[in-house]
């Protein structure tokens, strides 16, 4: 578990990493300090021990033999350290002192009149002197091991021969710096420990946060999410890394966008060829049908009169017919070349004022004849100075069709109303034929190539059903919209179109 903790988290590496670091140059800094303690502490000890020697002896200078023992005792209290004086003939010289080592008398004779030098392990020099048996007086070694005896020379007052001064510190052989150093080990340890994990954790987290959180802004890049901010305020190489990633995010999600823009447009146009086809290949196989049944009666019609079978013997009456399947014919490829022409041509509209009255009096001019064969009256209400921007012909041909289409769906001695003016402060028209109705599932398909209502939208009116298809064309690109609906008496079918001068007179709605 720790293995994969450590290969797997930054974090866990880096700290444990920094707290071996910092244990390990505590330990060494703490050995070096133990190891170089005594040669220091010696060190500093002789050379304040030769600067205190050195100044004694300029004391003695102007001082005489028998008064110089004040002078040494203050030295020995002061320094600490055991001194003996040496006369010229190598005895002791007898100084008075309290402290310094002297010559001792017993019943007036010496116990201890000469010193001796000896060497002793380690090459340190020793001044010792042998004791009289029945004394308390043992043998005496001027230098411990480790530590050096002073020696100078000293002239005093009225003397001529030197006498040497021998000097030693009294200091332990194992120093007691170093014993108390190995007294606190175990709690300087304890407390190293401590301030390198403290140390090791703060500069870790110091160290991976921004890292860790960087990779977790990288994670979400590489998921597509750009809604995020690194907001690095570090001027370092990291903030650096934090606000490149920033910029890059802000280019990735403004390129993606456009690129999802691109290809939901492209997807709408892909839709919308596939329906342009689908509506193309219906369109063609409903005029292939449409076309077939008039050939075939037409083909059956000439057949039989040129063969003089039964009644196709009365050519006359079959001439006529034929003439009028012809017609038929005629004007259902006249408007299918009208709907091919507006589908795939540029078919540039027109933009010229039309007067709306005076286009619908022409349409029913053309059309009045038609009313009066079948026997049906005309009620309009046309509002002059109704104004639209357009192409006169294709609207004309627009009205031309709901006029024919409210006639030839209306039973003999209906009343066709039509109407122009405002609607809600948009120019507008309505042709209203009564005696008909049409079932409210068929109203939402009316506009539909080649689609007819049951009822009184039957095949025995002659339609092609391409007549409402080619009015919804036509309007389409004048950005109108024709509304075709049920009333109280009949079938009324409104067209609105968008503003394009203010209105000037509002009319009654028929």
């Amino acid at each position: 578990m720790l293995r994969r903790k450590l290969t797997e988290s930054l974090t866990a590496r880096i700290f444990l990493i920094t707290a071996l670091i910092l244990l390990c140059a505590g330990a060494i800094t703490f050995g070096l300090i133990a190891w170089a303690t005594p040669s220091t502490y010696t060190a500093v000890v002789n050379e304040d021990l030769t600067r205190q020697v050195d100044a004694l002896a300029n004391a003695l200078t102007d001082t005489e033999l028998e008064d110089c023992g004040p002078l040494l005792d203050d030295f020995i209290r002061v320094s600490g350290a055991v001194a003996m004086l040496v006369g010229p003939d190598g005895q002791i010289a007898d100084t008075g002192s309290q402290l310094a080592v002297q010559t001792i008398y017993e019943d007036d004779s010496i116990i201890m009149a000469e010193s001796q030098f000896t060497t002793v392990e380690g090459g340190d020099t020793a001044l010792a002197w042998p004791a009289e048996e029945d004394t308390a007086v043992g043998a005496v070694t001027f230098a411990a091991s480790g530590q050096a005896t002073v020696t100078t020379e000293v002239y005093f007052a009225g003397q001529e021969d030197p006498y040497t001064l021998y000097v030693t510190p009294r200091v332990e052989v194992e120093n007691l710096a170093v014993r108390a150093l190995v007294q606190m080990a175990p709690w300087l340890l304890l407390a190293l420990l401590a301030f390198s994990l403290l140390c090791a954790f703060v500069y870790s987290r110091y160290i991976t946060r921004p890292i860790v959180r960087l990779s977790g802004i990288a994670g979400k890049m590489a998921e597509l999410d750009f809604h995020w901010t690194c907001d690095e305020r570090r001027r370092d190489e990291i903030g650096t890394l934090g606000r490149s990633l920033d910029e890059l995010a802000r280019r990735l999600d403004a390129a993606l966008t456009e690129l999802e823009a691109a290809n939901h447009a492209l997807r709408g146009e892909v839709e919308r060829e596939r329906e342009l086809d689908r509506r193309r290949m219906a369109f063609f196989n409903a005029a292939s049908h449409e076309l077939k049944t008039p050939v075939t009666i037409l083909k059956g019609q000439l057949s039989g009169m040129l063969e003089g079978v039964g009644v196709y013997r009365d050519r006359d009456k079959y001439l006529l017919r034929s003439l009028q399947t012809t017609g038929r014919m005629e004007d259902l490829i006249g408007e299918m070349l009208a709907i091919s022409r507006m589908e795939t041509g540029p078919a540039a509209v027109k933009q010229e004022q039309v007067d709306l009255a005076a286009l619908m009096e022409g349409q029913l001019t053309l059309n009045r004849e038609l009313l009066e064969q079948r026997g049906q009256r005309l009620a309009s209400a046309l509002t002059p100075g109704v104004t639209i921007t357009g192409d006169a012909a294709l609207l004309g041909r627009a009205v031309g069709n709901l006029l024919s289409n409210a006639s030839l769906y209306s039973p003999e001695g209906a009343e066709i109303r039509v109407w122009c003016g405002f609607q809600d402060g948009f120019p507008a028209l309505a042709v209203e034929n009564t005696g008909a109705r049409i079932q409210e599932e068929a109203l939402p398909r009316l506009f539909e190539a080649f689609y007819r209502a049951e009822g009184s939208r039957s095949r025995a009116t002659g339609g092609s059903g391409l007549g409402l298809y080619l009015v919804k064309m036509i309007l389409d690109r004048h950005g109108a919209v024709c509304k075709i609906e049920n009333t109280g008496d009949g079938v009324r079918a409104v067209v609105r179109f968008p503003a394009s001068v203010q209105p000037v007179d509002f009319a009654d709605r028929l």
